[in-house]
């Protein structure tokens, strides 16, 4: 619960997490700590609380009983996802859905049925921030500053890497090009940049040669895609293989987790070098293949300013000179082509991070094919779920470049009393009493 605490306190610059009651502060806790934090409310040593208690059981003073379903849940319009959800009986409902309540409040006491922890970055677990911020600006009578609602959206591997050329998985070329030109086509038409994350170095029979001898027409589709503003390139490493590995007979994708800091020197520069030479660009981030991050490749990072997307994990979003993704790219809670709850998590100024690789979301088959969703796949067939996207209601897809900076910007926000201190001068979004939401230049 305190990692939860930093992470909402720094997403919505609501100032230091504190160790002890204030009457200006808001309480989080779980079902054990539900008789303490109460208590403090009604005495008002606190400003407000609320509760997670994601375990089915009896009622327990101010906790009503609980009780767990499987299955879709609808919030609404475009806002349906699948998976386990505990709802709770008794109380004055503040969410629910089509199966149940799934949180009750009564003044500036509010409980959850979930677990903030489980629940950061899933589909099914979208509505717990929203309805948090608005019940922190109530019982705090005081806005929150939130990032707008925006997002980005990266595919991987593109247009391929030595651990496909090795396991047998690379694309024909002239596939990839048709797939770089929809890509173009599709973010094009909104005006919505999306990353590519790319190595710089595949292999020919047994030889490391630059990428684009290996894949020379779908590099030059990709630099048209840059010169139309529409792609942002990321460096993706070297060669997206582990080559001590390689070398003893095993094919593994974890390039940078074992390599020591002179080599992480070695092929990051000639990564960062190959980049911009390619694309006449700096790559404003980087990402390691399968989010393998060893000590070496973290320090040879850090001096040379380049930050990282690390996994996801509940924390700030940005925190010594890295970025956090925020969405598991196997999209838990995802209901067939339902993508409407990344607009729920945006408006909460929680960016949603999309990472495909190749064009489905990674077990996507796999899980229609399990429910048996024929109408899903066959519109999947004709529009696949990298080219829906840019129509996601609710999100303005931006770079990385850009939301580095806007996160960058936004852990330097202060609030103090009714003055905000902004000095990175990007727009925010405060949410005030009642959840109303005002752009703020």
């Amino acid at each position: 619960m305190a990692r939860f605490a930093e992470a909402v306190a720094w997403l919505w610059r609501l100032g230091p997490v504190l160790d002890e009651p204030a009457p200006a502060a808001v309480g989080l806790g779980w079902l054990e700590d539900a008789g303490e934090l109460h208590a403090l409310v009604r005495a008002r040593r606190l400003g407000g609380a609320a509760v997670f208690a994601p375990r089915p059981g009896p009622g327990i003073g101010p906790i009503p009983s609980r009780a767990r379903r499987t299955g879709v849940a609808s919030f609404g319009p475009d806002r349906r996802v699948v998976g386990q959800f505990p709802v709770l009986h008794g109380g004055n409902p503040a969410v629910r859905s089509s199966i149940g309540v799934h949180a009750v409040r009564e003044g500036h006491w509010m409980v959850f049925a979930a677990d903030p922890d489980a629940s950061w970055g899933t589909l099914d677990g979208f509505w717990i921030l929203p309805a948090l911020a608005d019940f922190m600006a109530d019982a705090l009578d005081r806005p929150l500053v939130m990032l707008p609602p925006v997002g980005w959206v990266r595919y991987d591997d593109l247009p391929g890497t030595a651990y496909h050329q090795l396991s047998g998985r690379d694309k024909p070329e002239r596939k990839i090009c048709r797939r770089i030109e929809s890509v173009v086509k599709h973010f094009g038409q909104t005006g919505s940049p999306v990353n590519l994350a790319i190595a710089c170095r595949a292999l020919t029979d047994g030889s490391e040669v630059p990428i684009d001898q290996v894949w020379p027409e779908a590099i030059a589709a990709i630099g048209r895609g840059v010169e139309q503003g529409v792609i942002e390139p990321v460096c993706h490493g070297y060669l997206h293989l582990d080559t001590e590995a390689w070398a003893a007979g095993e094919i593994s994708p974890l390039e940078f987790a074992k390599v020591d800091r002179q080599e992480a020197d070695r092929r990051l520069d000639v990564a960062l070098a190959w980049l911009k030479q390619a694309f006449g660009a700096e790559s404003p981030t980087f990402v390691a293949p399968t989010w393998a991050y060893g000590e070496g490749l973290l320090a040879a990072l850090a001096d040379r300013g380049v930050p990282a997307w690390l996994p996801q994990e509940v924390g700030p979003l940005f925190a010594a000179g890295n970025a956090r993704e925020t969405v598991f790219s196997r999209m838990d809670g995802l209901f067939r082509l339902n993508y409407g709850p990344l607009g729920g998590m945006a408006a909460a100024g929680f960016p949603p991070s999309v990472v495909v690789h190749g064009s489905l979301f990674d077990p996507r088959g796999y899980m229609l094919r399990k429910v048996r969703a024929a109408p899903a796949s066959a519109r999947l067939v004709m529009r696949r779920d990298l080219f829906r996207f840019p129509w996601v209601p609710g999100v303005r897809w931006i770079g990385a470049g850009e939301l580095l900076a806007r996160l960058r910007a936004h852990g330097q926000i202060e609030v103090r009393g009714d003055e905000m201190i902004n000095p990175g001068g990007f727009d925010v979004v405060l949410v005030d009493r009642g959840g109303r939401r005002v752009a703020n230049g």
